[in-house]
C-alpha cells in the first residue's frame, strides 16, 4: 500500500493516494477477514504451495519476496519451506508493526495453527515441517517498509502477492503499474505468484473505505503478458454472493519473470 504522485481529477476513480493508509486497522482487517478461516482460505494455500513448490530453480532455496503482505503471515507459511530468505515488503506503518509483532510471539494464534497445518498438509511428505513455524520463520524473515511502485528490479528469486494490487486502487492505471513493478522485481526466469479479488466494489477496515478494482482472468493475463511468460490466470472460488465484505472469490495467477 503507498501514496502515489500521480494527479487526481474530481471525476477519475478514487486513485491510491486518496485513502488513508496510515489509519489502517491491522487487527480490525485480520479479525474480519482471518477471524474464522474459510475453504477459500484453504484454497489460496493450496494453490500458492504448489507453485511454489514448482518454482525454478527445482530443489533450490529461493529468496522470496511478499508483495503487500500487510496483517497476514499466510504469504510466510507457504513460502516458508522453500526459502532461504523471506521478505515482506509492505508499506503502511500499522501493518509494519503487526507483522513485527506477530513475528516476535511463538504462541500461535489458533488462524495460525489451522493455516500452518493446511500447508504442511499442501506440501505432503518429504517435507520435514516443524509443528510450530515461528522460531524458524524468525531465522529468515525481514520486513522491508516500501511502496509496491518502488520494488527493486531484479532483486529477488521469486515473488508472492495476495490481494494486494488491486486493492490500493480504484484506477486502471495504478494497477498496471503495481503489477509491472511486482513483475519486475524478480530475476529474469524466477515465479512469479499472485491471487487477486474478484466481485468485489470495496472492503471496509474499522468503518474505513478502501478500495477494490474490478478483474477478470483475461485482464490481468493482458496487464502480465508484457513483463512475463507463461501466464496463467484462473477463478478460484467464485461465488455469486460476497463471502465476507469486499470478497467473494479470487483469480491465481502464476507466470515467469522475464
Amino acid at each position: 500500500m503507498t501514496h502515489d504522485k500521480i494527479q487526481q481529477t474530481s471525476s477519475a476513480p478514487a486513485g491510491n493516494a486518496d485513502y488513508e493508509w496510515g489509519t489502517f486497522d491491522s487487527e480490525a482487517y485480520f479479525q474480519h477477514y482471518y477471524g474464522e478461516p474459510h475453504p477459500d482460505d484453504d484454497a489460496v494455500i493450496r494453490c500458492a504451495v504448489q507453485a511454489i513448490k514448482a518454482a525454478p530453480p527445482l530443489g533450490a532455496s529461493l529468496d522470496i519476496v511478499d508483495v503487500g503482505t500487510g496483517p497476514n503471515l499466510i504469504p510466510f507459511f507457504c513460502a516458508l519451506p522453500r526459502a532461504a530468505q523471506l521478505t515482506a515488503w509492505e508499506y503502511a506503518q500499522s501493518n509494519v508493526d503487526w507483522l513485527k509483532t506477530e513475528l516476535a510471539s511463538d504462541a500461535m494464534r489458533p488462524q495460525w495453527r489451522h493455516f500452518w497445518a493446511t500447508t504442511r498438509e499442501a506440501y505432503g511428505p518429504g517435507h520435514d515441517l516443524p509443528e510450530n513455524p515461528m522460531p524458524l520463520l524468525r531465522t529468515k524473515a525481514m520486513i522491508e517498509q516500501g511502496s509496491i511502485f518502488d520494488l527493486p528490479r531484479a532483486h529477488w528469486d521469486a515473488a508472492t502477492m495476495f490481494f494486494c494490487a488491486e486493492s490500493i486502487t480504484e484506477r486502471q492505471d495504478e494497477f498496471e503499474a503495481a503489477c509491472a513493478a511486482f513483475a519486475r522485481c524478480v530475476k529474469p526466469g524466477g515465479a512469479l505468484i499472485a491471487a487477486f479479488l474478484v466481485r468485489s466494489a470495496g472492503y471496509v477496515v474499522a468503518d474505513r473505505p478502501f478500495p477494490v478494482l474490478s478483474l477478470s482472468p483475461e485482464s490481468i493475463e493482458t496487464v502480465f503478458a508484457a513483463h512475463a511468460g507463461h501466464v496463467a490466470a484462473e477463478k478460484i472460488g467464485i461465488v455469486e454472493r460476497e463471502i465476507r465484505s469486499g470478497y467473494s472469490g479470487f483469480i491465481f495467477l502464476t507466470g515467469i519473470a522475464r
